[in-house]
Protein backbone atom coordinates (compact mmCIF):
# COMPACT_ATOMS: atom_id res chain seq x y z
CA UNK A 1 0.00 0.00 0.00
CA UNK A 2 1.39 3.59 -0.89
CA UNK A 3 1.15 6.28 1.76
CA UNK A 4 1.33 9.20 0.21
CA UNK A 5 2.85 11.35 2.47
CA UNK A 6 3.88 15.05 2.57
CA UNK A 7 6.24 16.82 4.80
CA UNK A 8 3.86 19.41 6.93
CA UNK A 9 5.66 22.52 5.12
CA UNK A 10 5.13 20.34 1.85
CA UNK A 11 1.36 20.10 2.55
CA UNK A 12 0.78 23.84 3.55
CA UNK A 13 2.22 24.48 -0.26
CA UNK A 14 0.43 22.27 -1.63
CA UNK A 15 -3.12 23.15 0.10
CA UNK A 16 -2.10 26.57 -0.34
CA UNK A 17 -1.53 26.71 -4.46
CA UNK A 18 -4.84 24.57 -4.22
CA UNK A 19 -6.67 27.68 -2.60
CA UNK A 20 -5.05 30.15 -4.65
CA UNK A 21 -6.33 28.13 -7.73
CA UNK A 22 -9.48 27.73 -6.54
CA UNK A 23 -9.90 32.00 -5.97
CA UNK A 24 -8.83 32.62 -9.23
CA UNK A 25 -12.22 30.70 -10.44
CA UNK A 26 -14.46 31.80 -7.61
CA UNK A 27 -16.56 35.23 -7.93
CA UNK A 28 -14.35 38.54 -6.68
CA UNK A 29 -16.01 38.83 -3.46
CA UNK A 30 -15.42 35.01 -2.12
CA UNK A 31 -12.21 34.58 0.26
CA UNK A 32 -10.65 32.03 2.88
CA UNK A 33 -8.57 31.57 6.02
CA UNK A 34 -6.20 29.04 6.02
CA UNK A 35 -5.58 27.93 9.53
CA UNK A 36 -2.50 25.71 10.96
CA UNK A 37 -3.50 24.71 14.12
CA UNK A 38 -0.65 23.92 17.01
CA UNK A 39 -1.09 20.34 16.27
CA UNK A 40 -0.03 21.54 12.13
CA UNK A 41 -3.07 20.44 11.15
CA UNK A 42 -5.62 22.54 8.49
CA UNK A 43 -8.86 23.63 8.81
CA UNK A 44 -10.66 26.34 6.25
CA UNK A 45 -13.08 29.26 6.60
CA UNK A 46 -14.60 30.56 3.44
CA UNK A 47 -16.73 33.13 2.94
CA UNK A 48 -18.16 32.14 -0.06
CA UNK A 49 -19.66 35.45 -1.88
CA UNK A 50 -20.93 34.06 -4.73
CA UNK A 51 -19.97 30.60 -4.80
CA UNK A 52 -21.77 27.83 -5.45
CA UNK A 53 -21.72 24.75 -2.61
CA UNK A 54 -20.23 22.70 -5.77
CA UNK A 55 -16.64 25.15 -5.29
CA UNK A 56 -16.68 24.29 -1.42
CA UNK A 57 -17.39 20.17 -1.97
CA UNK A 58 -14.54 20.85 -4.40
CA UNK A 59 -12.17 21.91 -2.34
CA UNK A 60 -12.66 19.54 0.18
CA UNK A 61 -12.35 15.98 -1.86
CA UNK A 62 -9.06 17.94 -2.97
CA UNK A 63 -7.89 18.65 0.45
CA UNK A 64 -8.47 15.60 1.54
CA UNK A 65 -6.41 13.74 -1.45
CA UNK A 66 -3.99 16.44 -1.32
CA UNK A 67 -3.09 16.62 2.36
CA UNK A 68 -4.39 13.79 3.83
CA UNK A 69 -3.12 12.93 7.58
CA UNK A 70 -2.87 16.96 8.35
CA UNK A 71 -5.81 17.70 6.62
CA UNK A 72 -8.92 17.75 9.65
CA UNK A 73 -11.69 18.01 6.89
CA UNK A 74 -13.51 21.39 9.21
CA UNK A 75 -14.67 24.07 6.58
CA UNK A 76 -16.48 26.44 8.29
CA UNK A 77 -18.78 28.59 5.90
CA UNK A 78 -19.69 32.00 6.71
CA UNK A 79 -23.05 32.77 5.42
CA UNK A 80 -26.23 34.77 6.10
CA UNK A 81 -27.28 32.00 8.66
CA UNK A 82 -24.35 32.25 11.02
CA UNK A 83 -25.37 33.47 14.28
CA UNK A 84 -23.43 37.32 15.44
CA UNK A 85 -21.26 35.29 17.73
CA UNK A 86 -20.20 32.95 14.86
CA UNK A 87 -19.80 35.80 12.73
CA UNK A 88 -17.67 37.95 15.78
CA UNK A 89 -15.58 34.77 16.04
CA UNK A 90 -15.11 34.16 12.15
CA UNK A 91 -14.75 38.05 11.58
CA UNK A 92 -11.52 37.96 13.75
CA UNK A 93 -10.06 34.91 12.15
CA UNK A 94 -9.81 37.13 8.85
CA UNK A 95 -7.93 40.19 11.18
CA UNK A 96 -6.03 38.43 12.98
CA UNK A 97 -4.50 36.04 9.83
CA UNK A 98 -1.82 37.34 7.22
CA UNK A 99 -2.86 38.15 3.74
CA UNK A 100 -0.75 35.54 1.06
CA UNK A 101 1.46 37.96 -1.28
CA UNK A 102 0.13 36.30 -4.27
CA UNK A 103 -3.52 36.05 -3.63
CA UNK A 104 -5.08 38.90 -1.03
CA UNK A 105 -8.14 36.53 -0.66
CA UNK A 106 -6.51 34.28 0.63
CA UNK A 107 -4.92 34.73 4.49
CA UNK A 108 -3.10 32.05 6.49
CA UNK A 109 -3.52 32.04 9.90
CA UNK A 110 -1.22 30.01 12.80
CA UNK A 111 -1.59 29.02 15.98
CA UNK A 112 1.14 28.51 17.95
CA UNK A 113 2.19 27.07 21.44
CA UNK A 114 4.94 29.00 22.23
CA UNK A 115 7.54 31.88 20.38
CA UNK A 116 3.89 33.85 20.07
CA UNK A 117 6.31 37.07 19.45
CA UNK A 118 7.78 36.00 16.12
CA UNK A 119 4.13 35.43 14.16
CA UNK A 120 1.95 38.97 16.29
CA UNK A 121 2.01 41.72 14.45
CA UNK A 122 5.07 44.26 14.88
CA UNK A 123 4.88 46.84 17.22
CA UNK A 124 6.15 50.62 17.26
CA UNK A 125 9.16 51.69 20.08
CA UNK A 126 7.71 53.17 22.92
CA UNK A 127 9.34 56.29 21.90
CA UNK A 128 9.75 58.67 18.99
CA UNK A 129 13.10 58.23 17.36
CA UNK A 130 15.17 60.95 18.32
CA UNK A 131 16.95 62.63 15.74
CA UNK A 132 20.08 63.16 18.12
CA UNK A 133 20.81 61.24 21.54
CA UNK A 134 18.98 62.71 24.61
CA UNK A 135 18.69 61.83 28.29
CA UNK A 136 14.75 62.45 27.30
CA UNK A 137 14.84 60.54 24.52
CA UNK A 138 17.40 57.64 24.05
CA UNK A 139 17.79 55.79 21.32
CA UNK A 140 17.26 52.01 21.76
CA UNK A 141 19.93 50.38 19.48
CA UNK A 142 19.95 46.42 19.80
CA UNK A 143 22.58 43.76 18.82
CA UNK A 144 21.97 40.54 17.67
CA UNK A 145 23.38 37.71 15.83
CA UNK A 146 22.06 34.43 14.76
CA UNK A 147 24.75 32.22 15.67
CA UNK A 148 27.01 33.06 18.82
CA UNK A 149 30.40 33.23 19.84
CA UNK A 150 30.76 36.35 16.89
CA UNK A 151 31.91 39.11 19.19
CA UNK A 152 28.65 40.58 19.94
CA UNK A 153 28.44 41.34 23.00
CA UNK A 154 32.23 42.71 23.20
CA UNK A 155 31.05 45.32 20.55
CA UNK A 156 27.91 46.57 22.48
CA UNK A 157 30.62 46.85 25.27
CA UNK A 158 33.17 48.57 22.67
CA UNK A 159 30.57 51.46 22.01
CA UNK A 160 28.88 51.82 25.28
CA UNK A 161 32.79 52.51 26.75
CA UNK A 162 33.05 54.45 23.40
CA UNK A 163 30.02 56.66 24.70
CA UNK A 164 30.58 57.29 28.26
CA UNK A 165 34.48 58.32 27.48
CA UNK A 166 32.54 61.10 25.49
CA UNK A 167 30.74 61.93 29.23
CA UNK A 168 27.44 59.85 27.93
CA UNK A 169 25.30 57.61 30.54
CA UNK A 170 24.79 54.52 28.92
CA UNK A 171 22.27 52.21 29.87
CA UNK A 172 22.53 48.57 29.19
CA UNK A 173 19.84 45.39 29.41
CA UNK A 174 21.40 41.83 29.57
CA UNK A 175 18.48 40.38 27.75
CA UNK A 176 20.00 36.71 26.94
CA UNK A 177 18.44 35.54 29.68
CA UNK A 178 19.69 31.62 28.08
CA UNK A 179 23.65 32.51 27.98
CA UNK A 180 23.80 36.27 30.08
CA UNK A 181 27.25 37.85 29.56
CA UNK A 182 27.03 41.60 29.12
CA UNK A 183 26.17 42.49 32.50
CA UNK A 184 29.17 40.62 34.36
CA UNK A 185 31.20 42.11 31.29
CA UNK A 186 30.30 45.04 32.28
CA UNK A 187 30.25 44.61 35.95
CA UNK A 188 30.47 47.31 38.85
CA UNK A 189 34.39 46.59 39.47
CA UNK A 190 37.21 44.95 38.59
CA UNK A 191 35.81 41.61 40.71
CA UNK A 192 33.02 41.06 38.62
CA UNK A 193 29.92 42.11 41.27
CA UNK A 194 26.70 42.53 39.44
CA UNK A 195 23.44 43.54 40.68
CA UNK A 196 22.16 41.11 43.09
CA UNK A 197 18.82 41.08 40.59
CA UNK A 198 18.36 41.65 37.18
CA UNK A 199 15.87 41.02 34.18
CA UNK A 200 14.04 38.17 34.63
CA UNK A 201 13.26 39.20 37.99
CA UNK A 202 12.27 42.19 37.51
CA UNK A 203 9.83 40.61 34.55
CA UNK A 204 8.44 38.20 37.39
CA UNK A 205 7.71 40.80 40.01
CA UNK A 206 6.67 44.22 38.05
CA UNK A 207 3.32 42.76 37.15
CA UNK A 208 2.64 41.60 40.84
CA UNK A 209 3.08 45.19 42.10
CA UNK A 210 5.54 48.67 42.72
CA UNK A 211 8.92 47.61 42.61
CA UNK A 212 12.11 49.88 43.47
CA UNK A 213 14.11 50.15 40.46
CA UNK A 214 16.82 50.57 42.20
CA UNK A 215 17.77 46.82 42.84
CA UNK A 216 17.32 45.40 39.39
CA UNK A 217 21.35 47.71 38.25
CA UNK A 218 24.29 48.82 39.47
CA UNK A 219 26.90 51.27 37.51
CA UNK A 220 30.08 50.67 35.61
CA UNK A 221 31.93 53.45 36.90
CA UNK A 222 35.83 53.76 37.12
CA UNK A 223 38.24 55.89 35.45
CA UNK A 224 39.95 53.10 33.32
CA UNK A 225 36.59 52.01 31.95
CA UNK A 226 34.19 54.43 31.43
CA UNK A 227 36.75 57.90 31.75
CA UNK A 228 33.90 60.49 32.54
CA UNK A 229 31.09 58.64 31.59
CA UNK A 230 29.69 55.72 32.98
CA UNK A 231 27.38 52.75 32.31
CA UNK A 232 23.87 51.62 33.89
CA UNK A 233 23.59 47.79 33.85
CA UNK A 234 20.61 45.92 34.35
CA UNK A 235 22.38 42.31 33.99
CA UNK A 236 20.18 39.22 33.45
CA UNK A 237 19.77 38.26 37.03
CA UNK A 238 22.15 36.03 38.80
CA UNK A 239 22.90 32.28 37.86
CA UNK A 240 22.19 30.47 41.18
CA UNK A 241 20.06 27.62 41.67
CA UNK A 242 16.72 29.62 42.04
CA UNK A 243 17.51 31.08 38.29
CA UNK A 244 16.20 28.34 35.77
CA UNK A 245 13.04 28.35 38.19
CA UNK A 246 13.00 32.13 37.14
CA UNK A 247 13.49 31.48 33.39
CA UNK A 248 10.85 28.83 33.39
CA UNK A 249 8.23 31.64 34.86
CA UNK A 250 8.66 34.02 32.10
CA UNK A 251 6.19 34.60 30.15
CA UNK A 252 7.12 36.06 26.32
CA UNK A 253 3.62 36.04 24.39
CA UNK A 254 2.72 39.04 23.65
CA UNK A 255 -0.22 40.79 25.74
CA UNK A 256 -3.56 40.16 23.87
CA UNK A 257 -4.81 43.61 22.45
CA UNK A 258 -8.47 43.12 24.30
CA UNK A 259 -5.82 43.59 27.68
CA UNK A 260 -4.89 46.62 26.71
CA UNK A 261 -1.89 45.76 28.99
CA UNK A 262 1.81 45.97 28.09
CA UNK A 263 4.60 43.70 28.40
CA UNK A 264 6.52 43.85 31.41
CA UNK A 265 9.67 44.62 29.23
CA UNK A 266 8.04 47.61 27.73
CA UNK A 267 7.88 48.60 30.85
CA UNK A 268 11.14 47.85 31.54
CA UNK A 269 12.25 50.10 28.66
CA UNK A 270 9.98 52.81 29.82
CA UNK A 271 11.66 52.10 33.92
CA UNK A 272 15.19 52.44 32.19
CA UNK A 273 14.28 55.90 30.45
CA UNK A 274 13.05 57.54 33.08
CA UNK A 275 14.80 56.40 36.34
CA UNK A 276 18.06 56.55 35.03
CA UNK A 277 17.50 59.11 31.97
CA UNK A 278 20.27 57.52 29.87
CA UNK A 279 22.11 59.04 26.14
CA UNK A 280 21.33 55.45 24.99
CA UNK A 281 19.48 52.19 25.49
CA UNK A 282 21.54 49.64 24.71
CA UNK A 283 19.91 45.78 24.82
CA UNK A 284 22.27 43.08 24.06
CA UNK A 285 19.79 39.90 22.31
CA UNK A 286 19.80 36.01 22.71
CA UNK A 287 21.24 34.85 19.68
CA UNK A 288 19.11 32.89 17.11
CA UNK A 289 15.19 32.60 17.66
CA UNK A 290 15.38 32.62 21.40
CA UNK A 291 11.85 33.78 22.62
CA UNK A 292 13.04 37.25 23.83
CA UNK A 293 14.89 37.90 20.53
CA UNK A 294 11.28 37.65 18.93
CA UNK A 295 9.58 40.29 20.99
CA UNK A 296 12.44 42.90 21.42
CA UNK A 297 12.90 42.25 16.87
CA UNK A 298 9.50 43.48 17.22
CA UNK A 299 9.37 46.53 16.55
CA UNK A 300 11.07 47.63 20.48
CA UNK A 301 14.00 48.96 18.70
CA UNK A 302 15.12 52.63 16.93
CA UNK A 303 17.99 50.58 15.72
CA UNK A 304 19.15 46.87 14.89
CA UNK A 305 23.16 46.31 14.90
CA UNK A 306 22.93 42.78 13.02
CA UNK A 307 25.80 40.49 13.32
CA UNK A 308 26.79 37.73 10.53
CA UNK A 309 29.82 35.78 9.46
CA UNK A 310 30.17 34.24 5.50
CA UNK A 311 28.49 30.53 6.91
CA UNK A 312 25.50 29.41 5.23
CA UNK A 313 24.33 28.88 8.61
CA UNK A 314 24.42 32.86 9.40
CA UNK A 315 22.98 34.05 6.32
CA UNK A 316 20.01 31.38 6.58
CA UNK A 317 19.08 32.81 10.00
CA UNK A 318 19.98 36.84 9.23
CA UNK A 319 17.29 35.82 6.15
CA UNK A 320 14.56 35.38 8.78
CA UNK A 321 15.53 38.57 10.34
CA UNK A 322 15.84 40.99 7.30
CA UNK A 323 13.01 40.23 5.95
CA UNK A 324 11.35 40.25 9.56
CA UNK A 325 12.61 43.95 10.05
CA UNK A 326 12.16 45.27 6.11
CA UNK A 327 9.88 43.08 3.64
CA UNK A 328 7.30 42.25 6.27
CA UNK A 329 7.22 45.69 7.18
CA UNK A 330 6.77 46.96 3.97
CA UNK A 331 4.02 44.73 3.08
CA UNK A 332 2.44 45.83 6.60
CA UNK A 333 2.46 49.54 5.24
CA UNK A 334 5.06 50.39 8.32
CA UNK A 335 8.95 51.71 7.44
CA UNK A 336 11.25 49.24 8.42
CA UNK A 337 12.93 48.65 11.20
CA UNK A 338 16.47 50.53 10.72
CA UNK A 339 19.59 48.38 10.91
CA UNK A 340 22.91 47.99 10.27
CA UNK A 341 24.63 44.98 9.48
CA UNK A 342 28.23 43.97 11.03
CA UNK A 343 30.63 41.44 9.57
CA UNK A 344 31.89 39.76 12.61
CA UNK A 345 35.40 37.65 12.77
CA UNK A 346 36.95 38.70 9.81
CA UNK A 347 40.34 37.44 9.04
CA UNK A 348 43.06 39.84 9.31
CA UNK A 349 45.58 38.65 6.80
CA UNK A 350 45.60 41.05 3.69
CA UNK A 351 44.25 39.05 1.23
CA UNK A 352 41.80 36.92 3.19
CA UNK A 353 40.34 40.04 4.20
CA UNK A 354 39.60 41.69 0.86
CA UNK A 355 38.02 38.38 -0.40
CA UNK A 356 36.29 37.81 3.08
CA UNK A 357 34.67 41.35 2.76
CA UNK A 358 33.88 41.52 -1.16
CA UNK A 359 32.34 37.96 -0.56
CA UNK A 360 30.04 39.24 2.36
CA UNK A 361 29.77 42.41 0.80
CA UNK A 362 28.18 41.04 -2.33
CA UNK A 363 25.54 38.69 -0.20
CA UNK A 364 24.59 41.60 1.79
CA UNK A 365 23.33 43.48 -1.02
CA UNK A 366 21.46 40.70 -2.79
CA UNK A 367 19.89 39.29 0.73
CA UNK A 368 18.98 43.04 1.68
CA UNK A 369 17.64 43.96 -2.49
CA UNK A 370 15.38 40.79 -2.14
CA UNK A 371 14.18 40.94 1.67
CA UNK A 372 14.66 44.16 2.93
CA UNK A 373 14.24 47.28 0.62
CA UNK A 374 11.17 49.03 -0.65
CA UNK A 375 10.73 50.02 -4.27
CA UNK A 376 12.03 53.25 -5.73
CA UNK A 377 9.43 56.65 -4.84
CA UNK A 378 8.33 55.62 -1.47
CA UNK A 379 8.99 58.46 1.06
CA UNK A 380 10.60 57.40 4.73
CA UNK A 381 11.16 54.15 3.60
CA UNK A 382 14.76 52.60 2.63
CA UNK A 383 14.57 51.68 -0.99
CA UNK A 384 16.10 50.65 -4.11
CA UNK A 385 17.19 53.90 -4.76
CA UNK A 386 19.62 53.51 -1.24
CA UNK A 387 21.24 51.00 -2.69
CA UNK A 388 24.54 52.92 -3.63
CA UNK A 389 24.83 54.78 -0.30
CA UNK A 390 27.63 53.94 1.59
CA UNK A 391 25.35 54.11 4.83
CA UNK A 392 22.82 52.14 3.17
CA UNK A 393 21.85 49.16 5.68
CA UNK A 394 23.34 46.41 3.91
CA UNK A 395 26.71 47.67 3.38
CA UNK A 396 28.74 45.82 6.12
CA UNK A 397 31.10 47.55 8.59
CA UNK A 398 33.95 44.75 8.80
CA UNK A 399 35.56 43.56 12.32
CA UNK A 400 38.55 41.75 12.31
CA UNK A 401 39.08 38.84 14.64
CA UNK A 402 41.25 40.49 17.37
CA UNK A 403 43.39 37.27 19.52
CA UNK A 404 43.53 39.91 22.58
CA UNK A 405 39.96 39.42 23.17
CA UNK A 406 40.05 35.73 23.03
CA UNK A 407 41.26 35.83 27.17
CA UNK A 408 41.00 38.76 28.85
CA UNK A 409 40.00 38.50 33.15
CA UNK A 410 38.07 41.99 32.92
CA UNK A 411 37.08 44.17 30.57
CA UNK A 412 39.40 47.04 32.94
CA UNK A 413 42.38 44.77 30.85
CA UNK A 414 41.34 45.32 27.46
CA UNK A 415 38.47 48.60 27.42
CA UNK A 416 41.44 50.91 25.66
CA UNK A 417 41.89 48.12 23.11
CA UNK A 418 38.49 48.02 21.89
CA UNK A 419 37.66 51.97 21.99
CA UNK A 420 40.84 52.66 20.12
CA UNK A 421 40.68 49.68 17.70
CA UNK A 422 39.70 51.54 13.96
CA UNK A 423 36.61 48.26 13.63
CA UNK A 424 35.00 49.11 16.33
CA UNK A 425 35.37 53.11 16.07
CA UNK A 426 33.75 52.74 12.27
CA UNK A 427 30.61 50.83 14.13
CA UNK A 428 30.74 53.94 16.53
CA UNK A 429 30.44 56.17 13.62
CA UNK A 430 27.91 54.43 11.55
CA UNK A 431 25.55 53.81 14.93
CA UNK A 432 26.40 58.16 15.41
CA UNK A 433 25.12 58.79 12.18
CA UNK A 434 21.86 57.19 12.27
CA UNK A 435 20.64 60.20 15.00
CA UNK A 436 22.31 63.12 13.39
CA UNK A 437 19.33 64.02 11.50
CA UNK A 438 19.58 61.77 8.46
CA UNK A 439 16.92 59.70 6.32
CA UNK A 440 16.20 57.18 8.92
Amino acid sequence: MTINFKHLDEARHSAVMLLITALRNAPPDCKMVLIEDIYGKLRLVVWPGGAHQDLIDDIRKQLGEEVQGIWTDDIWTVSKEVSDTDKFVYDNTWKESKPHPDESRLRILDRYRSRGAWFSPMDQPPWEKPVRPSTKQPPIVVFYSFKGGVGRSTALAAFAIHRARKGERVAVIDSDLDAPGIGTLLAADEEGTTARWGVADYLLEQPIGPVDFRDYYHACRREKVTGKGEIMVIPSGRVDSEYLGKLARLDFEPPRPEDKQKHPFFMLLQDVRTQLRPHWLLVDLRAGLAETAGMVLGGFAHLHVLFGTSSEQSWRGLRLIIERLGAQRVRADKQQGDCIMVQAMVARAPELNKQATQRFADRARDEFTELYYAESGLDNFWSIEDIESSDAPHVPVPIRYDEVLSDFRNIDEVAGTIVESPDYQSLANRILNRFRGDKQ
